[in-house]
């Protein structure tokens, strides 16, 4: 019986040293992605969960092929921003490892809500109309941080749905597969 409440008290001491550690209460942020640069903030929700908002500007290509048979690339910079909860799960195995948690450092999955405006396009072609559009990704990625600076890397797929003027032809369609793969690097202040 004594090793049996030996035990208990080592899983219980061992349970309560790992509920020590959780996301950061609120983080700011700038950071610069392969294709955008941003402004960004997380707020904790729970002990393993936040939510980060992010607004800014990426950069792309889009092309309108005219009835006369060619096309037309353009360059376009668009503001976007995005809702994403995050849940980090492995924060208490990175605390066991003795692993920095510093400013939310663990591996993370999470829902990316995204919605970008086109009608605020800057755009190097006259009369390119862009197409707004909104996806929702499931990501996994891992963010590593020191004090004031941080990287990130994600990956996810997901659902991409296009408002598509109809007096418009495109050569994209109304509801699409979304990829997403990110890398960005920042500056927490």
């Amino acid at each position: 019986m004594k090793k049996y409440i030996v035990i208990g008290f080592v899983l219980i001491s061992f349970l309560a040293k790992a509920q020590d550690v959780s996301v950061e209460k609120n983080l700011n942020s700038v950071q610069l992605g392969l294709l955008s640069l941003s402004y960004q903030n997380e707020t904790r929700l729970d002990r393993k969960l936040s939510l980060r908002s992010e607004i800014g500007l990426g950069t792309g290509t889009a092309s309108i092929k005219y009835s006369d048979g060619h096309t037309e690339t353009s360059f376009l910079i668009v503001p976007f921003v995005n809702v994403e909860p995050r849940w980090y799960y492995g924060l208490d195995r990175r605390e066991r490892l003795k692993r920095k948690t510093i400013n939310n450092s663990s591996n993370y999955f999470s829902l990316l809500t995204t919605f970008v405006s086109g009608s605020n396009a800057i755009v190097n072609t006259k009369g390119f109309e862009a197409a707004p559009f909104i996806t929702i990704t499931p990501e996994y990625g891992f963010r590593r941080a020191s004090k004031h600076f941080f990287s990130e890397y994600s990956v996810g797929v997901g659902y991409k749905h296009n408002f598509l003027d109809k007096s418009y032809s495109y050569n994209i369609h109304e509801n699409e597969l979304n990829y997403d793969f990110q890398w960005k690097f920042g500056y927490m202040f």
